[in-house]
């Protein structure tokens, strides 16, 4: 989603092998490109949801790479070998980092136990997504919103984002609100089977399937309420979007409760059934809608105060 403008700001993109279909090439990748790099490069950053694998931090360390970070966006990983490798490698990884950083005090104490690490927010440019009335007239004129209850979910189709659920949800408020919409952006390998759900439900004419897309800022100001039930987050960044456009936002009490940073945002239990949820969606139908630019800054979730945080980490 991001290669050309990464390209654009001056960045280069290195495609390895894949671990799940070649762990032996995968382990060539790594230790040819650092190997020939190690003089290039004064940090390498990794971005990961468990300490199934540390490989590169380790080859890092052996060809001289002076700073090397890692950093937990996560609370849970899908399957037993995950789980037990982070175990594992818990033992370790302050031996190997530099740093070990998290996006919440959840997802850190997940992935690295009683290891110290410091916590980075997931910041967002706040400006961009601050509530603006006319704007929101203008994309809702253009999106054919007048008159309609726009609903909007953000996150890959795969088992943790728990789009079934959300489909289900969304079944009961078109029995009580006809001319609620949902917006679905994304992709993944379920988003088949969430079209199909769509289809059997006869609810075709109300979901939109917007796929990948860049002007997220933008439709945020055309909807009414974000609903995210969530099985499991580290620190959902889309939240921090959300609540910066002003929007009502319904979430799972499983999701990381740092994540709450104005009154907009409401836990529901994931236990709850389907109408309850849908009953607290409507309830939120109409609301006074705010600039909560200040609210961002002031909780440090704007990007100008982490970038700051960050070249302090690779230059100091």
């Amino acid at each position: 989603d991001y290669d050309e403008e990464i390209g654009r700001l001056g960045g280069n993109i290195y495609y390895f092998t894949s671990r799940r279909k070649n762990i032996i090439k995968y382990y060539r990748d790594w230790k040819n490109f650092l190997k020939n790099n190690k003089d290039k490069y004064i940090a390498i950053h990794m971005h990961v949801s468990s300490l199934t694998t540390i490989l590169p931090l380790k080859m890092a360390k052996r060809y001289g790479i002076e700073k090397r970070f890692i950093h937990a966006h996560n609370t849970y990983q899908k399957g037993k070998m995950h789980n037990i490798l982070n175990k594992l490698h818990q033992n370790k990884i302050d031996r190997i980092a530099t740093k070990c950083l998290a996006c919440s005090t959840e997802a850190g104490k997940y992935m690295y136990g009683d290891k110290h690490f410091e916590l980075v927010n997931n910041a967002i440019w706040a400006k961009k997504y601050s509530f603006n009335q006319q704007k929101r007239s203008e994309i809702r004129k253009k999106m054919n919103l007048e008159n309609k209850f726009a609903i909007l979910h953000i996150g890959r189709f795969n088992y943790q984002k728990n789009h079934k659920f959300l489909i289900e949800i969304f079944g009961q408020i078109v029995k009580k609100e006809p001319n609620a919409r949902l917006f679905l952006i994304g992709t993944g390998e379920l988003q088949g089977q969430i079209i199909n759900s769509v289809k059997e439900k006869k609810i075709e004419d109300k979901v939109c399937f917007l796929n990948t897309r860049s002007d997220i800022n933008d439709i945020m100001q055309a909807m009414d309420v974000f609903v995210f039930p969530s099985w499991h987050e580290g620190l959902p960044v889309v939240l921090i979007e959300a609540q910066a456009a002003g929007l009502k936002i319904i979430a799972s009490d499983s999701i990381s409760k740092e994540v709450k940073i104005t009154d907009l945002l409401e836990f529901v239990p994931l236990s709850d059934n389907p109408e309850t949820w849908a009953e607290i969606v409507l309830k939120n139908k109409e609301y006074n809608r705010e600039n909560t630019y200040k609210h961002i800054v002031n909780a440090h979730y704007d990007i100008e105060d982490v970038i700051g945080k960050l070249k302090k980490y690779y230059m100091m």
